[in-house]
């Protein structure tokens, strides 16, 4: 009886051994929920595929000096064309506290926009949310710490019905007159 359970313990083992030598699971450290894009998420995976950015930003102190912080990071614009996004009239940044801001084409399009993972050497932790918004041309409180989601916002092309034409605050009909000569 012991003999056959040590058999059986020693073919487990190598069963389990021989299968799980297959390839390795690597899950994100960070997810971002993407919506309005190809992609749902991006990921600190799909973050490392895209080419890293390295800038200089001021920030004014509440004692009027001036602290200059070094980023890494990637160009924003670069993440949403890596989802896939083409037309947009804006995004917005959404921060695991709720609160959101709006980034128009001008700001995204900006070399100092970016997520970055590291300011000065001190790759950011668990605390810090591992990835933070950076618009290094706008005010600070348009910066977004720990984002959650991005939300592509378009315009919606509304198209004029055939035979009506907007008039202030009433539309106009139109009706199609036929004239016959019998």
């Amino acid at each position: 009886m012991k003999k056959r359970s040590l058999i059986l313990c020693v073919l487990l083992f190598i069963t389990v051994s021989v299968c799980s030598c297959g390839d390795v699971i690597v899950e994100p450290k960070w997810i971002i929920g993407v919506k309005g894009a190809d992609s749902s998420v991006f990921t600190s995976i799909d973050y490392e595929k895209l080419g890293k950015v390295t800038i200089t930003v001021k920030k004014a102190q509440q004692d009027g000096s001036i602290l200059e912080e070094t980023w890494n990071g990637v160009s924003l614009k670069n993440v949403l064309g890596y989802l896939g996004v083409k037309e947009y009239s804006s995004i917005t940044l959404t921060s695991s506290d709720n609160s959101s801001r709006e980034y128009t084409p001008d700001i995204i399009n900006d070399s100092l926009t970016i997520l970055g993972t590291n300011v000065n050497g001190r790759d950011l932790k668990h605390e810090d949310g591992y990835v933070q918004a950076i618009a290094g041309n706008q005010p600070q409180h348009m910066w977004v710490q720990k984002p959650v989601r991005i939300t592509v916002n378009t315009i919606a092309k509304q198209k004029n019905p055939i035979g009506r034409i907007p008039t202030g605050f009433f539309m106009v009909e139109l009706k199609r007159f036929e004239l016959s000569t019998s």
